[in-house]
């Protein structure tokens, strides 16, 4: 049986069936169980010990076991099944989403900011309420009684903004009563909501330890891209072995997602999961073999584990054609899974773009009452999205569609070694050591792309007169802000939201000035269209600016272009990044932008995986052919192999300059590439 961190292809029959009605789980059979999960070829099962409803499937001393059972120990039969044929086997557990402890223990119930204790089908328990962390700790003693590589724990995350007497007390002083993220009271109190979240996921980590030191434990951390409201931190993933959590978004959530998970994570490889069928709340439409193939060479691509998640029907049966399918996915991965598995080599690029989780606010909530806001209370399934975060997706786009290669950095996962630039949206909230490291950067030579409220906060909200980075960025804020729509450059390029004026250093080249319609946005009876806000008048104030610092340079600009993902936007963003961004791909023929492009190397640089993965929009993809490339590659090269089949490929290196020709690439190819000779 394999440690975990050596699998790369992993399992998750879901499990949150009720009995309500007698007949639910009474087909479940264990030797079904084991001969479909072997069927499959993945070599890690985690298995349901606790369910959201608080079912557990084991005997409980302390909570509720689904009655259907009749004391029957499937958790412990499954645990067993899954060594004995050689499969890793991880326990799953909820906390936060368990019916069972919210009703056994309704004074430990998360009481939102409208009074509100539980939402539909789900009920929720506070992690301030000690007595609920209690319950939790008493069913995790249960569970890790039996011979478990791991634990996942699901839903450390908020699903409202929980007001209940616990986070009072933990509070310590009164809530406060508007919601805005330019008041350093109202941060504060989100970052209580996210340190309380975070010891909480730690003392849950801390009690396994005591228990088991050498199990690894994770926590769901898919709520990195959900934004302010869920409440998590990069707490979650310091209290995790590896970073892990379900997405059912776009490609470009999963091709973002999977960097940021590798920057987050505290060992490799990161694990991304994904349903097998649309999403979760579909229990029986399964994505096709191309779908799955391609989410998961995605996430190999990237130098993580792949995962899927099955769901077992009521009666406690599974698909068999499922497993048919996965087997054949499994089997086609296999050559790219021990290529990543063998190499164990991080992202690398020259590229580092920034993504922080304190910076992703909603600013339209500003002045709202609390007692009064609709958080439409969440989970980690849904889209909420942000501008912030909708920025940052924008220009990971245009980075992907121009071929170029990047890492994730982060408030706590500052590592710019190797990088040449770095591009940050919209990061309103910065430690002083975080601007101290930056302006480093940049005074050694490297290239700052930076956009609207960058640095105008510490992380407690406090400042805001101007930039902390104002001299390296090279414009001042003068106090005041735009309307909520800007046109940018001789092209008039449209932004939404509003932008901070500034007026420009005196050493600061300003490549274009801020136009703004003549009339306020919206207005109902002063406007120059009736149906949109023109560009009017030209102002004073800086649109694109580039400001010299040490040896590098700082480009600045002030409205969110790259949140847009239509065609001129996205073209203003690479034209752009095309003059301050190191190129990777130099030359190109016949590879389209819907292509990703990753670079996988070890710390000596002596191999590298070159990954390309043509996931496109809508399939069946189309395969490409006669692709040409020129790549910037700084060691020297002396063979490459195709991954999925061993063939060596013809190349010419010379002068840093990698040239290759590919007669063919259907889903993706991966390219080991060396500079020793193979023996």
């Amino acid at each position: 049986m394999k440690p975990l961190h050596e699998c790369y292809s992993r399992l998750l029959i879901d499990n949150h069936i009720t009995d309500l009605k007698p007949e639910y789980m009474r087909k479940f059979s264990a030797q079904e169980y084991i001969r479909l999960t072997r069927l499959s070829g993945s070599d890690s099962v985690m298995v349901y010990a606790c369910d959201h409803n608080g079912n557990c499937y084991y005997p409980t001393a302390v909570g509720h076991q689904h009655a259907n059972l009749e004391g029957r120990d499937i958790f412990g039969e499954n645990i067993a099944n899954l060594r004995q044929a050689g499969i890793t086997p991880i326990a799953y557990y909820t906390v936060g989403y368990h019916n069972d402890c919210a009703k056994r223990l309704p004074h430990t119930r998360i009481i939102d900011n409208v009074g509100i204790d539980h939402d539909g089908r789900y009920h929720y328990t506070c992690p301030n309420q000690p007595d609920a962390v209690e319950f939790y700790k008493k069913q995790l003693r249960e569970i890790l009684a039996y011979d478990v590589e791991g634990i996942f724990i699901d839903m450390s995350f908020w699903p409202s903004i929980c007001c209940c007497d616990g986070c009072r007390r933990a509070y310590g002083k009164p809530f406060p009563e508007t919601m805005d993220w330019h008041d350093p009271e109202w941060v504060t109190f989100q970052r209580f909501r996210e340190k309380s979240m975070a010891l909480f996921a730690q003392t849950l980590t801390d009690f396994v330890r005591e228990i088991k030191p050498d199990i690894t434990v994770t926590h769901q951390f898919s709520p990195v891209l959900h934004g302010w409201y869920l409440g998590q931190s990069d707490g979650i993933a310091a209290a995790s072995d590896y970073a892990s959590g379900d997405f059912y978004g776009s490609k470009l959530q999963q091709r973002f997602a999977v960097k940021a998970f590798e920057s987050f994570t505290r060992k490799p490889p990161f694990e991304f999961m994904t349903s097998r069928c649309v999403d979760l709340h579909d229990h029986t439409t399964t994505k096709s073999p191309e779908e799955m193939f391609l989410a998961a060479l995605t996430t190999l691509a990237n130098g993580g584990a792949y995962f899927f998640i099955d769901a077992i029907s009521p009666d406690g049966t599974l698909s068999e054609t499922f497993y048919q399918a996965l087997e054949k996915v499994n089997a086609e991965l296999l050559p790219f899974k021990k290529s990543v598995s063998s190499l164990k080599a991080p992202l690398a690029a020259e590229v580092g773009l920034y993504f922080s989780m304190p910076c992703c606010v909603d600013h339209n909530i500003n002045g709202e009452k609390l007692s009064q806001f609709d958080g439409g209370r969440a989970n980690n399934m849904s889209i909420r999205r942000n501008a912030v975060l909708d920025e940052v997706m924008g220009t990971a786009e245009i980075l992907i569609k121009m071929h170029i290669p990047f890492k994730v950095i982060s408030e706590s996962k500052r590592d710019y070694s190797n990088l040449k630039a770095i591009i940050i949206n919209k990061a309103a909230y910065m430690s002083e050591e975080e601007c101290r490291q930056l302006r480093e950067f940049v005074r050694e030579g490297g290239t700052l792309i930076v956009t609207g409220d960058t640095s105008r906060y510490d992380l407690q909200g406090r400042g805001g007169s101007d930039f902390a980075l104002a001299d390296v960025m090279g414009v001042h804020f003068t106090g005041e802000y735009s309307d909520t729509i800007t046109y940018t450059g001789k092209e008039l390029v449209l932004a939404h939201g509003r932008v901070p004026l500034t007026r420009p250093a005196a050493d600061t080249e300003v490549r274009s000035r801020l136009t703004l319609p003549d009339f306020p946005v919206g207005d109902p009876v002063n406007y120059a269209s009736i149906h949109s806000d023109p560009p009017g008048r030209e102002t004073e104030y800086p649109a694109l600016t580039v400001h010299p610092y040490g040896k590098g340079r700082c480009v600045w600009l002030a409205a969110p272009v790259f949140l847009s993902h239509f065609h001129t936007q996205q073209e203003f963003g690479r034209k752009l990044f095309a003059e301050f961004l190191p190129a990777f791909v130099t030359a190109s023929e016949n590879l389209p932008p819907s292509a990703e492009i990753t670079l996988l190397a070890d710390r000596g640089c002596d191999e590298k995986l070159l990954c390309i993965v043509n996931m496109q929009d809508e399939l069946p993809v189309i395969p490409l052919y006669e692709i040409s490339l020129q790549l910037k590659m700084q060691c020297d090269v002396r063979t490459i192999h195709r991954v999925s089949d061993g063939t060596p490929v013809k190349f010419d290196y010379r002068d840093g300059i990698l040239s290759l020709h590919i007669p063919k690439i259907h889903y993706g190819e991966f390219f080991h590439i060396n500079r020793k000779e193979q023996s």
